[in-house]
């Protein structure tokens, strides 16, 4: 007798939003991928490759532990022993948890004698304490169900149906066990302060190593080094594994200050000259004389293929070229890299001496110019999946949408790094997260949703009249913010974009220091096309930025954009239209050295007016002033990051074609 079987892991969404840097992001999201792998495996080596339908490959390869391969938290099989498999897929999940956690124990007592500490890594580390918590964090569910014919589309359904109501039953009956205290085994319940992370458990780190005169307290410089952690800040032992994890000799990933950096790393690597490497060689020599830092302190960026290394901001280390992390171009991010207090006399006068020699660099490389300290968060989900799932009947239709699904995931790779200097946080399924520089995301976004469309347009007609379609959701964050606010905010713009109607949306946030969030957001085909014009018009200073405000300021007052005001805005529409056409008119662009040109002055006006029916082309749909105005504001953030990488307007030529060519014919 078959059946089907199914298992989820947890916790996802609370696991993967506890972080504080984006390696704590990179490393966590990596490894419920990882422990969804292990369980798929366990249950391909009893029951075959062809008995997994989620996730579903053909090449072995995929699922061994470290590939490339990304899993979601859920597996579904037809096994013959449903408990014996999910027994056995649950030792493998706690054994590669396991194996991974003594990987972070060990790297900690190395660093720990590296340092030459005195006191016992004992004595800082409880590591009973630590491996309890890790063993406590993964929740197992799974459900099983006959399915004597999973070729027959009425027994496979109905066995479908009733496992996934058996599974969710699972987890909202789950059997929570009572945290023992440290002092009786496998407990780990004590007074220490809660981890900064997500202040579920207690930290496992000695708290005399931060209290200044404790016998074995440790130096700001030291707990950096040791266990990756500022003063004052507190990790569980999950906490640690997140953040010392090693992704199987992966340990480069990109900081958030690295990916704000590469608009500006861009516009280096086109100054590649001998006096250009001279003036790095220098800065990174008298950052290290100011600081006392050791070249594994300079960071680095993950350098093998699809990643490649930048050509000039870079350094040999022993047989591989390792390029520096770009968090060296940020003035503030350098007191990170102080041995003391910052208060101390000592503490200044090295501060002020690296930003002195980073100030000093920056003159002679790039003349003068600074880096933004914006980055982007991508955030993607698929839309009509639950209907696409749901509305396939055969175990082969369901295994067909996966292996498209697989297809798209590993496809993401190569869109998020290869093509678009990104680091890819996650792709299984229809999932994607990843960080992407300010100068490439917009491009980046429609070339996912692309690909995803067209790796599922085979499903066309099975879901809801439409295949299945890519939802994103794009932050523009500061990169010293909280991560886990930007992930809330890249969460909220995924919902954004699914609202819109009929989804296949995007919906950009822009989140600024000093100012309140903006988020615009569109149907794909219309809105990426229109912001990308609104850029190429900014790169070229074809609008001045006062045009925007202005016409925000237009549209706040007359409140024409709510819904209670419906009404009005129909009988004051057209009005409106035309005093933002006259404001537009009456702006000067180019730096105020021009009026605006017609033909600018005619494409604006045909975002924000019906054609002589009323109606407004599908590709170009009519929008408010007032969205308008935020869309031109949105447009300048990602104008900025282009024109400091030196992109040119033409280079967008190619995203904007259609809106072009229907403008030429005009």
């Amino acid at each position: 007798m078959d059946y089907l079987l199914a298992i989820s892991l947890g916790p996802v969404q609370e696991f993967i939003a506890t972080a504080r840097r984006s390696r704590d992001l990179w490393f966590g999201s990596w490894l419920l991928s990882e422990l969804s792998k292990a369980a798929a495996e366990s249950i391909a080596s009893d029951d075959g490759l062809a008995s997994l339908i989620f996730p579903a490959t053909a090449d072995p390869e995929d699922l061994k532990a470290g590939s490339p391969f990304a899993v979601a938290n859920k597996s579904v099989a037809v096994v013959k022993d449903p408990a014996a498999s999910a027994q056995k897929a649950k030792e493998a999940v706690h054994g590669r948890l396991r194996v991974l956690a003594e990987q972070v124990y060990a790297g900690i007592a190395e660093r720990h004698a590296r340092e030459a500490i005195k006191e016992g890594i004992d004595s800082y580390l409880y590591a009973s304490a630590a491996r309890a918590q890790v063993d406590d964090l993964v929740e197992f569910f799974w459900a099983a169900y006959p399915c004597p014919d999973s070729s027959n589309e009425e027994k496979y359904g109905e066995a479908r149906e009733r496992v996934e109501s058996l599974l969710t039953a699972s987890k909202v009956t789950r059997d929570f066990r009572q945290v023992q205290p440290l002092t009786e085994e496998g407990g780990w319940g004590s007074n220490a302060p809660k981890s900064s992370l997500d202040g579920q458990r207690e930290s496992v780190i000695d708290d005399d190593a931060y209290k200044e005169g404790a016998s074995r307290h440790l130096s700001p410089g030291k707990l950096r080094r040791v266990f990756g952690v500022r003063p004052g800040e507190r990790l569980c032992g999950v906490g640690l594994l997140k953040r010392l994890g090693n992704r199987d000799n992966e340990e480069k990933f990109f900081s958030t200050s690295h990916v704000a950096a590469l608009p500006l790393l861009e516009r280096l690597k086109k100054r590649d000259s001998p006096k250009v490497s001279e003036a790095i060689n220098t800065y990174i020599a008298r950052l290290r004389a100011a600081l006392n830092l050791k070249d594994r302190e300079l960071g680095g960026v993950p350098s093998s293929a699809p990643y490649v290394v930048h050509p000039v901001f870079s350094r040999v280390v022993g047989r591989e070229r390792v390029g520096y992390d770009g968090h060296l171009l940020f003035a503030e991010r350098l007191v990170d890299y102080l041995d003391e207090k910052p208060e101390s006399q000592k503490a200044k006068a090295d501060l002020e001496a690296a930003r002195t020699a980073l100030s000093d660099f920056l003159l002679a490389a790039v003349d003068g110019v600074q880096p933004l300290p914006y980055y982007a968060l991508l955030l993607a989900d698929g839309d009509y999946m639950g209907a696409a799932i749901s509305t396939l009947k055969t175990r082969e239709d369901h295994r067909n949408l996966s292996e498209h699904l697989t297809a798209f995931a590993k496809a993401a790779s190569e869109i998020v790094i290869a093509e678009h200097d990104g680091s890819l946080v996650y792709a299984g399924g229809d999932d994607v997260l990843a960080f992407v520089p300010l100068h490439r995301a917009l491009q980046c976004a429609r070339a996912l949703s692309e690909r995803f469309r067209d790796e599922l347009k085979d499903f066309n007609g099975k879901t809801e009249g439409q295949p299945p379609t890519l939802s994103v959701g794009l932050v523009v964050a500061h990169h010293m913010d909280a991560l886990s606010d930007a992930l809330a905010l890249a969460r909220s713009g995924e919902r954004e974009a699914k609202r819109v109607k009929g989804k296949n949306a995007l919906a950009v946030t822009v989140s600024k220091r000093g100012g309140e969030d903006m988020t615009v957001k569109g149907s794909w085909g219309a809105i990426d096309r229109r912001l990308l014009r609104l850029v190429q018009l900014h790169l070229e200073d074809a609008v001045p930025d006062g045009a925007a405000y202005e016409l925000r300021n237009l549209d706040l007052i007359l409140k024409v954009n709510s819904e209670e005001h419906a009404k009005e805005y129909k009988t004051l529409g057209p009005a409106v239209r035309a005093e933002a056409i006259r404001v537009l008119s009456r702006k000067r662009g180019r730096h105020g050295e021009s009026e605006i040109a017609e033909s600018v002055l005619a494409e604006l006006t045909q975002y924000i007016s019906a054609d002589d029916k009323g109606t407004s082309p599908a590709s170009n749909p009519r929008i408010t002033v007032g969205q308008l105005a935020d869309e031109l504001i949105v447009a300048r953030v990602f104008a900025e990051a282009m024109a400091l990488a030196e992109m040119k307007a033409k280079e967008l030529n190619k995203f904007v074609a259609d809106d072009l060519g229907e403008k030429a014919e005009g």
